[in-house]
């Protein structure tokens, strides 16, 4: 009887109201795992996003040569195959391995082919005094106008042996092709590169120069080198390079010439283009492309990079990307 009467005070729906009330707590608890979930789904590509950046990013090796540190960057895009191919960007005058890291836009091209990009350090005129652009700029020491000045008691710089002493450790690092590395350079670095494939040229594939001739050739090459060159004809160094090389006439030119001399070419042939003129060499041995683009109204400068302004001043229909023109012929160059 007690039973009943507490039932019946307690109304008809008094068996329903804690049931209804555990219910509106569990949908309120379904309420925030859905928005957690909703929230995790929205960060989750965010996060992803940002671990790719951070992996997108080059890393650093330490590196010592010759008392000096001269760390360089490694950029490995998300997909590389067992033994990739790598190329090495030699920046200007004034620039550092961070800088031509983003400037050139290697890192897309080598997600775009799946190769390693290596951006070496440069070092001031005087090695132990802080970077200065008017009063110590960094440079290559390509045989040029400039000379690296070590204090007392240092030794030499030495840029070549430099360049081939990463150049081994990147390839015992990454297991590169042997017969797929590539060197590229703008300014400095073009005249760096140059001079360090005329005196390697059995550990080096194939390079790309930019805006500045080969100041110390070789009376012979040890193995033949696919050379593209390019040079605008409005580039303040387009002459005068005698200046600096007395025995020898490194104009543009000249330095097409000498490259298919020194890799035992025939045949010269020229042809107009919508951006000025390619000549080329036929008949070279090992059958290596030697190619001088010559591009007309065009400076100092490296199309496509980030401080490049020509195609957006002059908005071609075929706008130039020399990256992109370098891995092409990278790609394109007789395998040794």
């Amino acid at each position: 009887m007690r039973i009943v009467t507490s039932l019946s005070r307690m109304g008809p729906n008094a068996l329903l109201g804690e049931p209804a009330k555990m219910d509106g707590i569990i949908s309120r608890r379904i309420i925030r795992v859905l928005i957690r979930l909703t929230l995790l789904f929205f960060a989750v590509p965010a996060i992803a996003g940002e671990m790719r950046a951070l992996a997108a990013q080059p890393a650093i090796f330490p590196f010592t040569h010759n008392g000096y540190s001269r760390p360089y960057l490694v950029y490995k895009p998300e997909y590389l195959p067992p033994h990739p191919a790598v190329v090495f960007m030699l920046g200007g005058t004034g620039s550092s391995a961070k800088q031509n890291s983003e400037e050139f836009g290697w890192q897309t091209e080598a997600d775009r082919n799946n190769f390693l990009v290596v951006f070496p350090e440069l070092l001031p005129r005087q090695p132990d005094q802080p970077f200065a652009k008017q009063t110590n700029t960094t440079f290559w020491d390509m045989q040029g106008s400039r000379t690296h000045l070590p204090p007392a008691g240092m030794l030499p710089v030495d840029d070549d042996g430099y360049l081939m002493a990463i150049l081994r450790d990147v390839v015992h690092r990454n297991s590169v092709d042997p017969k797929r590395i590539y060197f590229a350079g703008f300014s400095s670095g073009s005249g760096m590169v140059q001079l360090l494939a005329a005196r390697h040229s059995k550990s080096i594939t194939a390079i790309v120069a930019v805006a500045t001739p080969l100041m110390e050739p070789p009376v012979k090459l040890a193995h033949s080198m696919p050379v593209l060159y390019i040079h605008g004809d409005n580039d303040e160094q387009f002459s005068g390079f005698e200046v600096n090389s007395p025995n020898f006439a490194t104009t543009p030119h000249g330095n097409w010439v000498t490259w298919g001399y020194l890799n035992g070419c025939q045949v010269q042939r020229a042809e107009k283009t919508a951006w000025g003129v390619q000549l080329s060499w036929q008949g070279c041995r090992d059958h290596v492309s030697v190619i001088a683009d010559f591009i007309a109204g065009f400076g100092h400068e490296w199309l496509g990079s980030k401080s490049s302004t020509l195609n957006r001043t002059t908005r071609p229909t075929e706008p130039l990307d020399f990256t992109q023109m370098a891995w092409q012929f990278f790609a394109n160059a007789h395998s040794k």
